[in-house]
């Protein structure tokens, strides 16, 4: 399901499946009114606070695992970038020659770097060809000086590891550095190759 309201839904499904569906409904105060068409800022609003709820319920493995497998269906749902990316990798005889491209020409509000094992990605959402707060919908009207807990980046981790396994044909670790909707200035993530 696509849209703000499937993201809730799957969000919604993840917190039953993995804290039971008492803290699903404490979680999910106050969604029934959303729509669609809401208003960015309350859609916002109202994510804030499911995050600030599902902090205080769940321990952060728990919360982790829920907001992964948010991410990992953003990836199925929103392959577009995962298949542009193998794209490109196909254009490459190795990752080396890859790594070098993006790291040469990246996106708009984007940047790439390589040390060792390790690959730093990291977005600055107000920097993208349409500047916002976050590249999720779900955040975008989050006002600015207003932050979210870093919770809700594990599904960003999440996507970030599924784009990353895809490009590599294997499984990574990915770590969340930083958030912009947490307070930093941009979002970074270290994958282990």
């Amino acid at each position: 399901m696509a849209g703000n309201l499937g993201a809730i839904q799957e969000l919604a499904g993840n917190v039953e499946r993995f804290a039971g569906k008492q803290v699903r409904d404490e979680v999910m105060q106050g969604s029934d009114p959303l729509k669609e068409s809401t208003k960015p800022d309350k859609l916002a609003a109202w994510v804030q606070g499911a995050m600030q709820r599902l902090d205080a319920l769940v321990d952060e493995p728990t919360r982790r695992q829920i907001m992964g497998e948010c991410g990992y269906n953003c990836a199925r749902v929103n392959s577009r970038p995962l298949k542009a990316a193998l794209a490109r990798r196909a254009r490459f005889a190795s990752l080396d020659e890859l790594l070098a491209a993006e790291q040469a020409k990246p996106p708009p509000g984007m940047r790439l770097s390589r040390e060792g094992e390790y690959l730093y990605q990291v977005y600055t959402p107000r920097a993208f060809s349409h500047p916002m707060r976050c590249y999720c919908s779900l955040l975008r009207g989050l006002p600015q000086g207003e932050t979210t807990s870093r919770t809700y980046c594990q599904c960003s981790r999440a996507f970030v590891q599924r784009y990353w396994e895809a490009i590599l044909g294997k499984p990574v670790e990915v770590e969340l550095l930083h958030s912009a909707v947490a307070g930093a200035d941009q979002c970074g993530f270290k994958i282990r190759l």
